[in-house]
């Protein structure tokens, strides 16, 4: 399955068999990807190798456990960039429905407040005792419409009616 452009898909297939046949960015320790510390994971079988080798990479559920920290790409001897593959790969998973609930309650909360976390009154005292300045509550405008350009809300949406 493609999960990017036709000229891209080429590119990527090619790219994949490279990332498959490497494994650097997993087993490097000095830039060691974190989700390689999980049992499941060793130097044979990589994080990387997880995802990729799937027959259905999008529904496979360790693609989110890459949080996008981008070691992988800096690391990588042949600028491969496995977090394209695997940010394809979840993009694919909303697409078809099958992202984790936890991942869909996540977004929206992101879509429906701006912030990751919920600003409860308890974060805004601790933000006041600290000294801190208040969390401005208007930031969803501005994510809102960056989902709606990139695409995101639709695949959400898609992914909720799939889902339920």
């Amino acid at each position: 399955m493609d999960y990017l452009s036709e000229d891209e898909s080429i590119s990527m297939k090619e790219a994949s068999e490279i990332c498959l046949k490497c494994g650097t960015c997993c087993v490097v320790r000095a830039h060691f990807c974190h989700v390689q510390y999980d049992e499941q994971f060793d130097a044979k079988n990589t994080y990387v190798y997880n995802c990729l080798g799937s027959d259905e990479p999008a529904e496979n559920p360790n693609i989110w456990m890459c949080v996008s920290c981008h070691k992988c790409e800096e690391i990588c001897p042949y600028e491969v960039s496995p977090i394209r593959f695997i940010e394809a790969m979840k993009s694919r998973a909303l697409e078809l429905g099958i992202a984790h609930p936890m991942i869909l309650g996540e977004v929206e909360n992101i879509l429906s407040t701006g912030y990751a976390f919920p600003l409860t009154r308890s974060s805004k005292r601790q933000r006041e005792q600290l000294g801190l300045d208040p969390l401005v509550e208007g930031a969803a405008e501005d994510i809102l419409s960056i989902a709606e350009k990139t695409g995101l809300r639709k695949k959400l949406q898609r992914s909720k009616e799939e889902g339920a």
